[in-house]
């Protein structure tokens, strides 16, 4: 089954009337107002980066000081949220916490931010253990990420599992959740939004569609992982490291569950559990195994016992039963978040309990490369590292976690403008290896010396064979002009718009291709500047003698001067004349152009566009790079929460106005300083 984020559209839709359609009042009245569009920035480990995405989902206020549920697959990798209220108010968020084996988050918004004085809407939860087969529910949620909306319908089956399962983070979903289906009609960006009774309670939180229907987590789980986030910041659960399936028919029992398995170095091995045993009994509960269904509330008996608790067993092994002992652990996450090291060129995590357990490693000591930049450090390095490789030692040094290989790489690079080489030890399968890897970003090119060489200030087209004939120069070839740029010496001269260029100071011109034309370009510049070169062109048929005076180029540099901003990630560069021309961009008209803006950076999130004329920040003008350079260092150095930028789009003029989150600013990093590399 192909997983999918769900909200709702912009419509309210009804159906029925009388009775219903008042209790539907209520049920809206008391939940809409509570409603929240969540605007997400999140990170994914791609290519050895972690790059930004960008995504929407909805959700719902359950406090007066903020806090609204999720799902973790909306907020749990968020890097930013934007949230809309009701009434069209946006507020930044806070991500508090996130589970992914319940896919429940909780947020909090920045009420600080808030212009309203009157209290937030809030939504209470109801009982979903009450919800029938037939009982009528209501989704809301912002689908598309456009609009809260309402849809109705009926709960098709309050404990469902869905076949083949939902994966999030390593963690498997439906061994925990049993699904609320029901027939109200749910869209992408759903996700997160509630599914409410007629009596205007929460009763489940939307997360995935299937086979025409929605699938909600129940609102009562819901609330237990949200109540234990919001008061500890994460979810504490007991793990005893067993798997139960549904017993066979064939056995002649009608109590308890088959042991699937047993992991190893786990409470229920050293209890002496094995599989293939009947578990009937868990700390004085029966256990039901009948069908699939069963399986997820054994589990949350499991998890919801205390931790450190000693719990008795009761087991059927060859039909004779057993007592059983064990002491419960925490459990831990399956997977934990990847980090980015950007002077390996890597992506990696941490090495989980279960992580170790599934790959059959000894203990959780190392470094998980997740992926690899090709190209970078570690795919250069002989053998290079590879995804799935734990990196175990560097330089001499046990790697046990993220944090010592951030520690030696920070001691190794710092001070340094070349890449250094460091001898790494990884784990590949059984096998343990040596590479070298050369960790660090090389130093960044300087800025393109500006040197004074003329320039021919026209736009230039070759003229090929078929052309040259078409316009009466059979046998001989020119350069054409297409364009004269205002002011410049070519103008002066007086060359127009469809001149074709012969010879220039008394050699033949010939271009009839596009690289001739710019080597014709790289001669003119071996000129001095002030020297008067004659000039013959054809013009209606006709040869004509003109003189122009070089004069010193506006575009000096092979490449344009360009700034890359390392935290707002986008790259903006001088005009050049070819963009004044091709954009029809006014002499009188300055500023720096937008070369490139990174998916869901905070420029892109402010709509700038790559094309985009920057004319201003906060009111200072922005003439050339260096200027745009200093406003923008001068934005990161005083942390300012918004900035306008003034900028033309085509013929029009625009403000865009910025809004950064600061807390993103590695600690390590100067986002003031010059010449440093850009996320790309």
């Amino acid at each position: 089954m192909s997983f999918r984020c769900f909200l709702l559209g912009a419509a309210l839709l009804v159906a029925g009337g009388g009775r219903a359609e008042s209790d539907m009042d209520t049920a809206i009245r008391r939940v809409y107002p509570a409603l929240v569009r969540i605007h997400v920035v999140r990170e994914e480990s791609e290519g050895g980066r972690l790059n930004k995405f960008r995504a929407s989902g909805s959700g719902v206020i359950i406090r007066r000081d903020g806090y609204l549920i999720s799902n973790h697959h909306v907020a749990g990798r968020a890097r930013r949220l934007m949230c809309r209220l009701a009434d069209g108010e946006e507020i930044e968020a806070d991500l508090v916490g996130s589970d992914p084996l319940s896919d429940i988050a909780v947020i909090r918004l920045r009420l600080e931010q808030r212009r309203a004085t009157t209290p937030l809407s809030v939504a209470e939860f109801g009982n979903s253990d009450a919800l029938r087969v037939g009982t009528p529910v209501l989704a809301m949620g912002s689908p598309g990420g456009v609009a809260q909306s309402v849809t109705r319908g009926i709960v098709s089956n309050p404990a469902l599992l869905l076949p083949g399962g939902l994966q999030l983070d390593g963690e498997d979903v439906g061994a925990l959740v049993r699904w609320i289906a029901h027939d109200a009609r749910i869209y992408p960006g759903n996700s997160g939004g509630p599914l409410v009774s007629l009596d205007g309670r929460i009763v489940g939180i939307n997360e995935v569609g299937f086979a025409g229907l929605g699938g909600a987590i129940p609102g009562n789980l819901a609330r237990s992982v949200a109540d234990q986030i919001i008061r500890n910041g994460t979810v504490q659960r007991s793990w005893i490291g067993v798997t139960l399936q549904p017993r066979p028919k064939s056995f002649e029992v009608d109590r308890g569950a088959l042991v699937a398995s047993v992991l190893p170095e786990s409470p229920a091995a050293a209890a002496g559990l094995r599989p293939g045993d009947l578990l009937v009994e868990f700390d004085g509960a029966p256990v039901e195994g009948r069908m699939p269904e069963d399986i997820p509330v054994f589990n949350a008996l499991v998890m919801a016992t205390p931790l450190g608790k000693s719990v008795e067993l009761t087991v059927l092994r060859n039909g004779r039963p057993q007592r059983l002992s064990l002491v419960t652990r925490p459990r831990e996450p399956a997977a934990v978040r990847d980090e980015e090291f950007r002077d390996w060129g890597l992506t990696a995590r941490n090495i989980t309990l279960f992580a170790a357990i599934e790959a059959l490693r000894d203990n959780c000591a190392g470094v998980w490369v997740t992926t690899v930049r090709p190209g970078g450090p570690a795919d250069r390095a002989e053998p290079a590292l590879r995804p799935g490789d734990v990196i175990v030692e560097a330089d001499g040094r046990p790697v046990r976690n993220v944090a010592d290989l951030r520690a030696l790489t920070r001691e190794r690079t710092t001070g340094r403008t070349e890449p250094v080489p460091v001898v790494a030890a990884f784990e590949r399968g059984r096998g343990r290896y040596l590479t070298v890897v050369r960790v660090g970003l090389p130093k960044p090119p300087d800025p393109p010396v500006r040197s004074r060489k003329p320039d021919f200030p026209a736009l230039l087209q070759p003229v090929s064979h078929e052309l040259a004939d078409a316009l009466g120069l059979r046998g001989t070839n020119g350069i054409r002009i297409a364009y004269v740029v205002p002011g410049r010496a070519a103008e002066r001269a007086g060359l127009r718009a469809g001149d074709i260029l012969l010879r220039f100071d008394g050699e033949r011109v010939r271009a009839p291709r596009p690289e001739d034309v710019n080597e014709f370009v790289q001669m003119v510049r071996q000129y001095p500047i002030g020297r008067a070169v004659p000039l013959e062109v054809w013009r209606d048929r006709a040869r004509v003698e003109l003189t122009m005076t070089l004069e010193e180029a506006a575009d000096t540099a092979d490449e344009p001067e360009r700034y890359e901003d390392p935290f707002l990630d986008f790259t903006v560069r001088a005009l050049t004349m070819t963009d004044r021309a091709m954009m029809k961009i006014p002499e009188n008209v300055v500023g720096v152009l937008v070369d490139r803006v990174a998916p869901a950076s905070v420029a892109a999130l402010a709509e700038l566009r790559p094309g985009d004329l920057i004319l201003s920040v906060d009111g200072s003008p922005t003439p050339d790079v260096s200027a745009a350079r200093r406003a923008f260092q001068a934005l990161s150095a005083a942390r300012s929460r918004f900035a306008l930028l003034l900028i033309r789009r085509g013929v029009h003029t625009r403000f865009i106005e910025l809004e950064p989150d600061w807390s993103d600013l590695p600690p390590s990093r100067d986002a003031s300083a010059p010449n440093q590399e850009t996320p790309r």
